[in-house]
């Protein structure tokens, strides 16, 4: 007699569609989620806090059975498929009916979805004689015997999108930094130049050019040293904080600010005055339909660009440039070409007003350094040397000055230098005064491309700049599973600042005479030290009891409470409500896998799991002797079961056993929205659910004060999505009304708040801090890049790079500029950059550093590895890996972790050295190319001093001191079961 409960085809009679509607959401949620990290890779300035709450939409769209917050495309399905293919079950049935279900919400033809036809087998004969028998008709019927035209455009741009993001990683490189800093800048070169002559302006172009190409490539290398680059995660502000300390991130959200302000002010001028001379409508109405048109993409809090979108809206850019110079070029005078006047040159005198433009502006033109971070994120994962990233970068500055030279050669080669200076618009205008209306027409597509996407990018930085800021009301609702994630709460404007708590579902825990209980596990690090509760809580928990044990909670404003809203052995479902800032550490996908999901398995490999659920558990030889295979095969079936979530491994008194990994339904606990959302009828609600129709917002005492500004903030705390959305938009709101009182004071100038920048910020973040950012990576980055240009060290260099931007601030200040807030703001700046210097310095930013990391990489071909680096260089120390068998010995800078699964314990010996610093980073890759905490306990003994660290909290990583002596470090990996 067979021992199954229930015979395989009458469970499987209607399981399909309710499978494929399942398996379909989960699909899509995973390709959305997906396509908005593509997108994410080329927002200029995304910080890490507004990049965490756009995660966190999408986790809670998961968790409510919501659409994602984007929805993905029939393009978006066929060119994700081989990531989302492993969602698919193995079962021909099922696989036809998702894939009727893919042919009743999209159109496709059959050659269009080559991925999506392999992820679901479509060309396999199981699957099509499956379809044929439960829908009573040939699977051809799935696809589309025609597409409409703007199917064919819309599968004609995404094949563009795939060839363009699948560009050799030095054209890529090569690639963004042109498109990134060819920008409307260009536009105000002629005009800034126009007092010099064009011959002058492009020896002053190609010597900033070259100093340009020094920083730029000094960049390329410090971002190439940084592992938060590396594994997704371009976030500038954390390099310059890993780098730079605290006092370095400050004065980067400040230049950022400032230079986002300033350039959406330039924008909204330039775009408003060029529309006005081409159209004769008002310039003040081109200027609010440009800040509507930003404020619908701060609505969306996304521009939504791809790294194809931004490779081809600069191809365009810079395509329009070269014709309107070749245009321009027809028309060239001798006299207008020749011109020159620079001060002291043939007895001429020292005129301030010449050079108020120039430095600035040119050094605008220039500035594409934070967004190499972006092009770093994409380019190491394909070239980790770095070689690409440094040569692409160097190539891509080096053709934006042939660019540029090329353009005032052409434009100041035609309009007499009295036309241009002193205008307050672009150069456009007196340009197409002398060569036609064809530059209207070419120039206004290069200005809305140019202007109209860059003023986007810059309300967005300002929008998130100001909303991370602000204390959160949101109460996201999130599925945690059973040891497999965490939710990791941290203040706000400081990602890797403490306290920092972290909340852990330990699943269900029965006692006797009650119902099981949700367990949780709450780590706080506090003030250096970590504490650990566990708890039993049925409805919400609050931090009452917390603070009272630990008042520095209280003190630094860190309130933490949650609501249990639903859970089972293997998730549970939370709403969450904090002040602080929110990440979400783990697995997204939490559906887990279902007693149901057991019929669909092979015969052999179901019945093995049926077995192992009524005996709980095996070894391998137990699991051999019931399947009568050898060990070999059994060996080969459990990790098939492994990989696919139906069994796990469990190390246990010396040997390795199996143990089935299911989640049981528990009825229809679920709420209605995530079974409508998956196509299911709503289910009864049990009492407990019919009492929970109110908000229940847990009710946390007040013990005193917090502090003056918690309660400045207690009213913003208090604003809804919408009162927050309008105080995060002000600084976007402030600068168009400070534009449209210019343009009606007849005061507005376009190329005024670039010269402004280029001075003030981009001498800061685009010379001095290249400069100190190369000079820390090289004593504390976390890779030794494949290549490194020695030269670009040279102190000589360094310093002369340096004293050549402080020199230029301090030349506007004192000589240059005549107005007294512009040249009080100069010289602050340069005060600040010299305090900035003797600051980091001070405080140890030029310091060496040890780095050990222990990385687990699950990438396809990915090499699990240990790594030692100190002071920027590979530094061989002696190595012990311990495994369950026994323990492997190095004595090497670098070796592979040959079973990163069973590694139970790293110990390195690392020698004597002047480093001051020392950083341990434990870790695995995700499939994605992210990196993700491996929990790790760390004690390192340094001479007399012994330091015990738990690495769960702070990403798997830690930095503490060491005094040159012999350091012990020993690195205990903790193996969730």
């Amino acid at each position: 007699m067979s021992q199954d409960l229930f015979s395989r085809e009458e469970a499987l009679a209607g399981l399909p569609a309710k499978r494929a509607r399942t398996a379909l959401f989960l699909i899509e949620s995973q390709t959305a989620r997906l396509v908005a990290q593509a997108r994410q890779a080329m927002e200029r300035f995304l910080s890490e806090e507004a990049a965490q709450e756009r995660d966190l939409a999408f986790l809670e769209a998961f968790a409510l059975g919501r659409e994602p917050p984007l929805r993905p495309t029939i393009q978006d399905l066929e060119r994700y498929a081989a990531q989302w293919a492993s969602l698919v079950p193995d079962n021909p049935r099922v696989r036809a009916a998702l894939a009727h279900l893919l042919s009743q919400k999209y159109r496709f033809s059959y050659q269009a979805v080559p991925g999506l036809r392999a992820a679901l087998g479509l060309d396999e004969e199981a699957v099509k004689q499956a379809y044929q028998r439960l829908y009573g008709q040939s699977p051809a019927t799935i696809f589309a015997p025609q597409v409409t035209p703007l199917d064919r455009l819309r599968w004609a741009w995404a094949t563009l999108a795939q060839w363009l993001e699948s560009l050799p990683p030095f054209w890529t490189a090569f690639s963004l930094t042109v498109t990134e800093t060819v920008g409307a800048g260009i536009l105000a070169l002629p005009i800034a130049l126009a007092g010099v002559g064009p011959l002058a302006g492009v020896v002053l172009l190609i010597v900033l050019g070259l100093v340009n190409v020094f920083t730029i490539a000094a960049m390329a290398e410090a971002v190439a040293r940084s592992g938060t680059i590396r594994y997704g995660s371009a976030y500038t502000g954390r390099v310059v904080a890993n780098y730079l300390g605290r006092a370095g991130a400050i004065v980067l959200v400040v230049g950022l600010a400032v230079l986002n302000f300033l350039v959406l002010l330039s924008y909204y001028t330039g775009f408003a005055t060029f529309m006005a001379d081409v159209t004769r409508v008002p310039a003040m109405a081109w200027c609010a339909l440009l800040f509507l048109v930003g404020l619908y993409f701060l609505r969306r809090e996304s521009l939504n660009a791809t790294v194809a979108l931004a490779l081809l809206v600069g191809a365009v850019n810079i395509g329009l440039v070269i014709i309107l110079s070749l245009l321009a070029f027809a028309h060239v005078r001798l006299e207008h070409l020749l011109y020159v006047n620079v001060p002291f040159l043939g007895g001429r005198p020292f005129e301030p007003s010449i050079l108020g433009l120039i430095f600035g502006v040119v050094l605008t033109a220039y500035f594409g350094h934070m967004s190499l971070s972006n092009c770093a994120q994409v380019v190491l994962r394909r070239d980790p040397s770095a070689r690409s990233l440094i040569w692409g970068s160097v190539a891509g500055t080096v053709t934006a000055i042939v660019l540029y030279c090329l353009w005032i050669l052409a434009v100041n080669g035609v309009v007499a230098p009295q036309d241009l200076a002193g205008l307050p618009g672009t150069a456009l205008p007196p340009l197409a005064a002398q060569v036609g209306p064809i530059v209207n027409v070419l120039g206004t597509v290069y200005v809305i491309l140019g202007m109209t996407i860059s003023s986007i990018h810059m309300s967005l930085g300002l929008f998130n700049l100001v909303r991370e800021r602000l204390p959160s009301p949101h109460r996201p609702v999130i599925v945690l599973p059973r040891q497999r994630a965490r939710l990791v709460f941290h203040p706000r404007g400081k990602p890797a600042g403490q306290p920092r708590l972290g909340l852990t579902y330990l699943g269900l825990v029965e006692s006797p005479g009650r119902a099981p209980q949700p367990q949780f596990r709450l780590d706080v690090q506090l003030a250096g030290d970590t504490h650990s509760l566990e708890m039993a809580v049925t409805d919400r928990w609050d931090d009452t009891a917390l603070c009272d044990r630990l008042p520095g909670l209280r003190q630094q404003g860190a309130r933490l409470a949650w609501e249990v809203l639903e859970a089972s052995p293997e998730s549970v479902r939370l709403r969450v409500t904090s002040p602080l800032a929110l990440a979400y550490a783990g697995e997204w996908d939490t559906t887990g896998r279902h007693v149901a999901d057991v019929l669909e398995l092979p015969d052999t490999q179901r019945q093995l799991v049926q077995w192992l659920l009524r005996r709980g558990e095996a070894s391998l030889a137990e699991v051999a002797a019931h399947s009568g295979q050898d060990e070999r095969a059994a060996r080969s079936t459990l990790a098939a079961l492994s990989a696919q979530g139906f069994v796990r491994e469990v190390a246990g008194e010396g040997q390795v056993r199996y143990r089935p990994q299911l989640a049981p339904r528990r009825g229809r606990q679920l709420p209605a929205d995530i079974w409508r959302a998956l196509g299911e009828d709503e289910g009864p609600r049990t009492k407990d659910q019919g009492q929970r129709t109110k908000d229940q917002r847990p009710r946390t005492k007040d013990h005193g004060p917090t502090g003056l500004l918690a309660r400045l903030w207690a009213p913003v705390a208090g604003l809804g999505r919408r009162g927050r959305f309008l105080l995060a938009v002000s600084p976007v709101g402030v600068a168009f009304l400070l534009v449209e009182w210019l343009l009606s004071t007849g005061k507005a100038s376009f190329p005024g708040p670039l010269s402004i920048i280029g001075v003030i910020v981009c001498s800061l973040l685009g010379g001095v801090f290249p400069v100190l950012l190369l000079v820390a990576s090289r004593r504390k980055g976390e890779f030794v890049p494949g290549v490194v240009y020695r030269f670009l060290g040279q102190p000589v260099l360094l310093v002369g790079v340096y004293l050549l931007f402080l020199a230029g601030i301090f030349l506007h200040g004192l000589v240059i500029w005549q107005e007294p807030v512009k040249r009080a703001i100069a010289l602050l700046v340069g005060v600040l950059i010299l305090g900035l210097t003797m600051v980091v310095i001070r405080r140890g930013a030029f310091a060496r550093r040890v780095v050990v990391e222990l990385r687990e990489d699950l990438r396809a071909g990915g090499r699990s590895a240990f790594a030692i680096a100190a002071g920027g260089q590979p530094a061989p120390a002696e190595v012990r890996l311990g495994y369950p068998e026994g323990e492997q010995h190095y004595q090497a800078a670098s070796g592979e972790v040959a079973a990163p699964a069973a590694l139970r314990y790293a110990v390195c010996q690392l020698p004597v050295g002047p480093a001051k610093e020392l950083k341990v980073w434990v870790h695995k890759v995700t499939p994605e190319g992210e990196s993700e905490a491996l929990p790790a306990l760390v004690d390192a003994r340094c001479g007399d001093k012994t330091t015990r660290l738990d690495l769960k909290l702070s990403g798997g990583q830690a930095l503490l001191p060491i005094t040159g002596e012999v350091c012990r470090l020993e690195i205990t990996l903790r193996r969730e079961t």
